[in-house]
């Protein structure tokens, strides 16, 4: 399979709220909006945070509504950061701003990354990831 890019698309219930979550936690200034979908570029990744009625009208074409993670089901979104502090950062942030955490960012004894968890107000989840450096 060769894939040129991926687009990934979410339900949100207020666009304010979640706007205001990935630019002041997440920091991403370049957001685009439009038709009731904020639209964040990552490399090789689109992701869509689509209003509720868009995100149903979008996904009627497949016969789903729009699904909220609910704490026990959903998806993870994880991403591979460039270092442990913009991970700090983040977790630090992301209640200000209608996110949770679920703990303090730790070392993954299974591989050795630094990891957080964080969700957005819609309670999307991302794992965010410092690689081990290899010495």
């Amino acid at each position: 399979m060769d894939i040129k890019s991926t687009v990934i698309c979410l339900p949100i219930h207020n666009m304010d709220k979640t706007l205001a979550f990935y630019q002041n936690a997440f920091l991403i200034s370049d957001i685009q909006i439009e038709d009731g979908i904020i639209m964040l570029e990552f490399p090789k990744l689109s992701l869509f945070l689509m209003k509720k009625d868009a995100f149903e009208a979008y996904s009627k074409k497949a016969g789903r509504g729009a699904q909220f993670p609910n704490g026990n089901s959903g998806m993870i979104i994880s991403c591979a950061m460039t270092s442990r502090e913009e991970i700090d950062t983040i977790l630090e942030n992301a209640t200000d701003y209608g996110g949770s955490v679920t703990g303090k960012a730790f070392i993954d004894e299974s591989y050795g990354g630094y990891t957080g968890y964080v969700a957005d107000p819609d309670g999307h989840l991302w794992e965010l990831v410092y690689p081990q450096q290899q010495s």
